[in-house]
C-alpha cells in the first residue's frame, strides 16, 4: 500500500514514479498517437432484458453530433483488463466498510478468462491510500476489510480525475476500467466538472459506479447507533460546477447531470453502468451483474468525420431488430484542438479559481 493521506507516511513508489503528497497533483504529460480513433463501449439488451449477443458492426448506427459514422467492431475477448477500484472512505463511506468483505472475489470474476490486474485507490476530501495493481485480487483484501476511515469529504470528481493518471503506461489494447464505490453527489472537489468531462473524453476508460445513499445511511444510523456518535454527513454537491454555459448544449446537459449525480453521469459518459446498493447482498448482486457485462460489451470504433474541437455527443442505435432493444453506450467524447495528432493531455488538478468553459 502507498499512503497518500494526511498524517500518514508518504512513499514515492509506483510504476510511473508518481509522487503523492497532502494535495496530490498529477504530473503534466502528453501522449501522442498517430491516428484518431474513438472507442464506444456498448451493451445491448433485448425487450425481455436479456443480453443481446452476436451482433456485428453493420447492426449498429453511431452518430457523432448527429452525423452517422462508419463503424468497426473491435475484438476484446483476449484483451488484458486493468481494473481500478476507487472507493470512498470519507463521510458516509465509512458506514459501508462492512459490506465490502467479499469484493475481491467479485473483482476476480470481472476479469474473466482474460489476463487481468486490479488496484484500489481510496479517497475522502482528497485521494488517500493506493494499493498498486496486482494479478491476484485476494492480495487486496486488506483494502476492503481494514480501510482507513477518512474525513467528512467526498471529492468524487477529484478522485476520478486522479485515477485517470494511474492507468498511464498500460500497454496499448488494455481495457481500462474504473469501479467507483461512492455516494452519488460530489462534495469538496477542486477540479471542475468540465475538466473531468474533457479528460474522460480523451482517455478510453470505462467507469462502472455503484453508489450508496448518504441519506439512507444517516437514517439507518438513527436507529442503529447512538445519536451523539453520528458525525454530521455533508451531502450537498458543489453549487459552482455549472458555471456560465448553455444548458441546452450537450456539454451543458452533461454538466448539469453531473452536478445532480456525479457518479451516474461519469459512468454514462464513459459507456459504463450505474447502480445502487444498500447492503452486502445488493452490492454483491450489482457487482455480479457488472462482471457479466464486462466481457459481453461491444466495443465499437470509428474515425470521426469531423475533428471540431470540444465536446461531441454520441448516440448508438441497433437496426434490423424485430423487437425493441435498449442500448447502453458511451454518450460523449472530447476532441482536442490538436485532433490530427490525437493528443491526449493529462493535466494537473485545477484551482478553484480556474473556471473556463468553451
Amino acid at each position: 500500500m502507498i499512503s497518500m493521506g494526511r498524517g500518514r507516511w508518504v512513499a514515492v513508489l509506483f510504476a510511473a514514479h508518481l509522487t503523492f503528497a497532502q494535495n496530490p497533483v498529477p504530473p503534466t504529460t502528453e501522449i501522442r498517437t498517430t491516428s484518431t480513433l474513438v472507442l464506444v463501449p456498448a451493451l445491448v439488451h433485448s425487450a425481455a432484458g436479456e443480453l443481446l449477443l452476436g451482433l456485428n458492426a453493420n447492426d449498429f448506427i453511431v452518430t457523432d453530433n448527429g452525423v452517422e459514422q462508419k463503424v468497426a467492431l473491435e475484438e476484446v475477448e483476449r484483451q488484458p483488463v486493468s481494473i481500478l477500484v476507487v472507493m470512498q472512505t470519507g463521510g458516509a463511506g465509512q458506514r459501508q466498510f462492512e459490506y465490502y468483505r467479499n469484493v475481491p472475489t467479485l473483482l476476480d470474476a470481472m476479469g474473466g478468462s482474460a489476463k487481468h490486474e486490479t488496484a484500489v485507490m481510496t479517497f475522502d476530501s482528497a485521494p488517500e491510500d493506493l494499493f498498486p495493481f496486482v494479478s491476484n485480487p485476494a492480495r487486496l483484501k486488506q483494502a476492503f476489510t481494514h480501510p482507513h476511515a477518512g474525513d467528512h469529504g467526498a471529492a468524487v470528481l477529484d478522485a476520478v480525475n486522479y485515477a485517470i493518471d494511474l492507468f498511464k503506461g498500460k500497454p496499448a489494447g488494455t481495457r481500462r476500467i474504473i469501479l467507483l464505490l461512492s455516494q452519488p453527489q460530489d462534495h469538496g472537489s477542486k477540479v471542475h466538472a468540465e475538466e473531468v468531462v474533457r479528460r474522460l473524453g480523451e482517455n478510453n476508460i470505462t467507469i462502472f459506479s455503484v453508489s450508496f445513499s448518504p441519506e439512507k445511511t444517516w437514517l439507518k444510523d438513527q436507529f442503529t447507533r447512538e445519536r451523539q456518535g453520528n458525525p454530521p454527513y455533508k451531502m450537498t454537491g458543489r453549487p459552482d460546477i455549472i458555471g456560465t454555459f448553455s444548458l441546452s448544449t450537450p456539454l451543458g446537459v452533461a454538466l448539469k447531470a453531473m452536478r445532480e449525480d456525479a457518479a451516474a453521469e461519469i459512468a454514462s459518459l464513459s459507456g459504463g453502468e450505474h447502480a445502487r446498493f444498500d447492503d452486502t447482498r445488493s452490492l454483491e448482486e450489482q457487482l455480479a451483474l457488472i462482471a457479466n457485462q464486462i466481457p459481453n460489451r461491444y466495443l465499437l470504433s470509428f474515425s470521426p468525420s469531423s475533428n471540431a474541437p470540444g465536446f461531441h455527443a454520441l448516440k448508438v442505435q441497433v437496426k434490423g431488430q424485430a423487437d425493441p432493444v435498449s442500448v447502453s453506450a458511451r454518450t460523449g467524447y472530447w476532441s482536442s484542438a490538436d485532433t490530427a495528432s490525437a493528443a491526449i493531455k493529462q493535466r494537473p488538478m485545477l484551482s478553484p479559481n480556474h473556471f473556463v468553459f468553451p
